[in-house]
């Protein structure tokens, strides 16, 4: 998928945001905890509409996030209604020049199946500084009846939650049919696969197993000699 297909997508997706809003993430308190407390400056890849950005900035916290939607990027900015100010950039993450800034942090959340691997991560450790986190969540594929089984039960049960909380089995139509029009295309890395691109390409990884197609990667730069 090109970036100008992704970048229409998403536009059109953070326009129906204002009708149907944008939901919430069940992994923004996870992805939260993996984040140094004492990081100070914190670049979050591919931020959308946001949400977690807004999130990442605590006080004396410096937090940047970029994305290719230009439309994801206004919303972003007009939300910002709690004065913590983030910095929110639009352009592509992987030519953006950050003037040979590096961050304590690095976060991307489903993102990186939108880029080349081995580009996109050697990118966010160029960005990250010595002793810094690297943080990647994305989307996972299903191998095997066993992880399907496990899947359609964690699904089983978010989707109660969402009728006892909201009163709707899905998200609204829609922004439902958006979402599986730009997903259609998509491929995903499996667990073994994402296990073995952090070998080859962050070693020393903590790799996250999570039931809901999903997958989470934690890596430490190590300091300079």
């Amino acid at each position: 998928m090109n970036n100008e297909r992704v970048r229409n997508d998403f536009d059109h997706i953070a326009r129906l945001s204002d009708s149907h809003g944008g939901g919430e993430d069940r992994y923004d308190s996870f992805l939260l905890s993996l984040v140094p407390l004492d990081a100070v400056s914190v670049l979050e890849v591919g931020c959308g509409l946001g949400r977690l950005t807004m999130k990442l900035a605590i006080p004396d916290r410096a937090v940047t996030g970029v994305d290719l939607s230009p439309e994801m990027i206004a919303r972003a900015r007009k939300a910002d209604l709690k004065a913590r100010n983030p910095d929110f950039i639009c352009g592509d993450f992987l030519v953006r020049d950050f003037t040979a800034q590096q961050f304590d942090c690095v976060i991307s959340a489903a993102t990186l199946h939108h880029m080349p691997e081995d580009i996109a991560v050697a990118r966010m450790v160029e960005l990250l500084r010595p002793g810094g986190r690297l943080v990647i969540h994305d989307i996972r594929s299903d191998a095997g009846l066993g992880e399907r089984a496990r899947t359609h039960f964690a699904l089983a049960q978010v989707t109660a939650l969402r009728l006892l909380r909201t009163g709707r089995l899905r998200s609204p139509r829609p922004l439902r049919e958006a979402w599986e029009q730009h997903c259609a295309d998509e491929k995903y890395l499996t667990m073994l696969e994402a296990e073995a691109m952090a070998t080859r390409l962050l070693p020393g990884a903590r790799l996250f197993y999570h039931w809901l197609w999903s997958y989470t990667i934690a890596w430490d730069k190590p300091p300079r000699a």
